[in-house]
């Protein structure tokens, strides 16, 4: 154990008296520590700020009194603190694509005003349009307010940030176009496998700045009936996030058809 005296020479070093130990509760460790920390690169928050918290997540929304409760409403799950520590214990997504699956516990990010949500429009192929077998063709689209051209590395960050916003308050983001052989019916009536598609391309380039994109399909398409559809998409992969559930959608799908 140190002697009083060298504790007291050490605190006067410091500028703190014994007396105001005794007097203002002092923690000496604490003291000491200030002054022998080592040099660190700026830290990082692991923990929920007060400014934050979002009180809804307390709440299952059904309680008496509640605004929009209805017959066919589901509980939410409540979480005092926003499901900070909803992942733990499970497999993280931590920037990868699982096939397996995965817990990502990054926030959904910033939202866009009613003003400037997202909306798509196929312009080519036409529904019901008949192309030709084997032939290149550019799938071209139409978007509303989507800030294209921002698309991170699938492979390292894919959801590993929240969705966000430019200047204007558009997202920033990007379009995938996705081609699935549907039957032999533009009439199918059975959903297609999403693991199965005969052609997938993120467009990473902002296109002509008003908002028109396209992607190639180098060698076209064998004959077949076929769905192309939109994925938008914000910069890291993750499925837009609109301000409001009743609005139209942000994507678009084309039945057609490759033949001769």
């Amino acid at each position: 154990m140190l002697a009083l005296t060298t504790i007291a020479f050490s605190l006067s070093l410091l500028g703190v008296s014994l007396a105001q130990i005794d007097h203002v509760g002092i923690n000496l460790a604490d003291e000491v520590g200030k002054y022998h920390q080592p040099k660190r690169s700026t830290p990082t928050a692991t923990c929920l700020v007060a400014d934050a918290l979002q009180t809804a997540s307390f709440r299952t929304g059904l309680e008496n009194g509640t605004a929009g409760i209805r017959p066919g409403l589901t509980e939410s799950p409540t979480n005092e603190a926003n499901f900070i520590n909803f992942c733990s214990g499970l497999d993280l997504t931590n920037g990868r694509q699982n096939p397996n699956g995965s817990c990502n516990g990054i926030p959904m990010g910033r939202i866009p005003a009613a003003t400037n949500m997202v909306s798509t429009l196929i312009t080519f192929p036409q529904p019901s349009d008949r192309l030709s077998p084997l032939t290149t063709f550019t799938v071209t689209l139409q978007t509303r307010h989507l800030r294209a051209g921002h698309l991170v590395n699938p492979s390292a960050a894919y959801y590993a940030a929240p969705q966000d916003l430019d200047e204007h308050g558009d997202i920033l983001g990007h379009v995938h176009v996705t081609i699935q052989e549907i039957g032999e019916s533009l009439r199918a009536g059975q959903a297609p496998d999403p693991a199965v598609f005969a052609f997938f391309k993120g467009v990473d380039d902002p296109g002509d700045g008003k908002g028109n994109l396209r992607a190639e399909v180098t060698g076209g398409l064998p004959r077949g009936v076929y769905r192309v559809c939109t994925m938008t998409a914000a910069r890291n992969h993750q499925p837009v996030v609109m301000p409001v559930a009743q609005r139209g959608a942000q994507d678009d799908c084309v039945r057609f058809e490759v033949g001769s």
